[in-house]
C-alpha cells in the first residue's frame, strides 16, 4: 500500500495505518496531527494516505495508475484538498488560515460526496527553497507527487497561521464529521495547535526512520543504544559489548542499568500509546527486560544476559 520510501523511514506510523485500512477502516482517524522537523515528509506522507483512501485498486498499489491516485499525485482531485495560506480560499488575505476558509470547509462537508474527503492544514509559501528542503523534495521524487504550483512550500502550522477563532470555528466538524472524511494538521509540534484540536485528532511523530516520540537516557549509555529500537543482529551485538564496558569502567550494577533501560522504554511506551505498533513493541521490550533480570538471578552471567537481550531486541517476535 504506502510507498516503499515512506514505510522505510516511518515505519510504526506506517504499519498502523496499513493495518487500519486493510482490517478496520471503521476506526480510521477522523483527524491526525503530524509533528516533526521535515514537513514535506509530513506532506508527502498526508497524499500517500489520501490516495491509498481513494484508490479503486484492488490492492492499492504504491503505483496505481487509477484516475483517483493520479489526480492525488497531479493535486487535482475534488476531494483532497489543500487548506494553508494561499490554497483552498476565496478571500485576499495570504498570511493566514481565515475563519472563512474554515466556513468553506465546513460547508463542503454538507454535499454529497463519493470520495473519502482529506483536508491537509498546513503554512505555505511560494519561495525559494532552502537546501534542506531541496534534500527532503528530491529524497520523495520516486512517489510522482506534485506540489500545487512551482516553489509551492508546505511550512509547520503555528497559532499565528491557524488562528484559536478559525480553528475553534471547525472544532464541531472535526468532532463530528461525516462519514469518509479525515482532516490532516502538518506541525512542528503539537503545541502549535490550540489543544481542543490536538484532543480531538491521533498525534503522530514523524522523524527521519524514528517515528516514535524519544525521551532522555543516561550519558553512559545513549552512545550504544543510538540504534535502539532498530537493531540489526550486528548492532545487537555491538550494544551488548558496549554496554558491559559501560558497566565495567563505570562500576554501575547491571541491575541498576536494566532498571533504568526499562525505564526509558516504559516512557516511549507512554509517548506513543496512541501508535499501536510501536505501543505493542515496547511492551515485549520491557518483558524482555524483566526476563533478562531473572536471568541474572538464576546466575546467568552478565554478557549472556546482556547478549541474549539485546538478540531478542532486534528481533520482531511481537509482531
Amino acid at each position: 500500500m504506502i510507498n516503499e520510501i515512506l514505510k522505510s523511514k516511518f515505519p510504526f506510523v506506517t504499519n498502523y495505518f496499513e493495518t487500519l485500512i486493510k482490517n478496520n477502516m471503521d476506526r480510521f482517524p477522523q483527524s491526525i496531527v503530524f509533528e516533526g522537523s521535515d514537513i514535506i515528509a509530513q506532506y508527502m506522507f498526508a497524499t500517500e494516505l489520501s490516495r491509498i483512501l481513494n484508490c479503486t485498486g484492488e490492492i492499492k498499489k504504491p503505483d496505481c495508475t487509477c484516475i483517483n491516485c493520479n489526480w492525488i499525485r497531479e493535486i487535482k482531485h475534488p476531494s483532497v484538498n489543500i487548506v494553508s495560506p494561499i490554497n483552498f480560499k476565496d478571500d485576499s488575505s495570504k498570511t493566514v488560515i481565515s475563519i472563512a476558509q474554515a466556513k468553506k470547509v465546513t460547508s463542503s462537508l454538507s454535499e454529497t460526496c463519493d470520495y473519502h474527503r482529506v483536508f491537509i492544514f498546513c503554512d505555505a509559501r511560494i519561495k525559494q527553497r532552502s537546501a534542506a528542503e531541496n534534500a527532503s523534495v528530491l529524497e520523495y521524487k520516486n512517489l510522482g507527487t506534485d506540489f500545487p504550483e512551482e516553489n509551492w512550500t508546505p511550512l509547520p502550522l503555528n497559532m499565528k497561521v491557524f488562528k484559536a477563532e478559525a480553528s475553534n470555528s471547525l472544532l464541531k466538524s472535526i468532532e463530528e464529521p461525516p462519514e469518509r472524511t479525515t482532516f490532516i494538521f502538518l506541525t512542528k509540534n503539537r503545541e502549535d495547535l490550540i489543544s481542543t484540536i490536538v484532543s480531538r485528532s491521533n498525534v503522530f511523530k514523524l522523524t527521519g526512520g524514528k517515528d516514535f516520540v524519544n525521551v532522555p537516557l543516561s550519558d553512559e549509555f545513549k552512545t550504544a543504544l543510538r540504534s535502539y529500537p532498530n537493531l540489526t543482529v550486528q548492532e545487537a551485538l555491538e550494544a551488548a559489548y558496549d554496554i558491559e564496558n559501560i558497566l565495567k569502567s563505570t562500576e554501575i550494577d547491571i541491575f541498576d542499568f536494566l532498571n533504568e533501560f526499562q525505564g526509558y522504554i516504559l516512557e516511549l511506551l507512554k509517548n506513543n500509546i496512541n501508535n499501536s505498533s510501536a505501543a505493542k513493541m515496547f511492551e515485549y521490550h520491557i518483558k524482555l527486560v524483566q526476563t533478562a533480570k531473572k536471568r541474572l538471578k538464576a546466575s546467568m552471567g552478565a554478557k549472556v544476559v546482556l547478549e541474549s537481550l539485546f538478540l531478542d531486541l532486534s528481533s520482531r517476535n511481537f509482531e
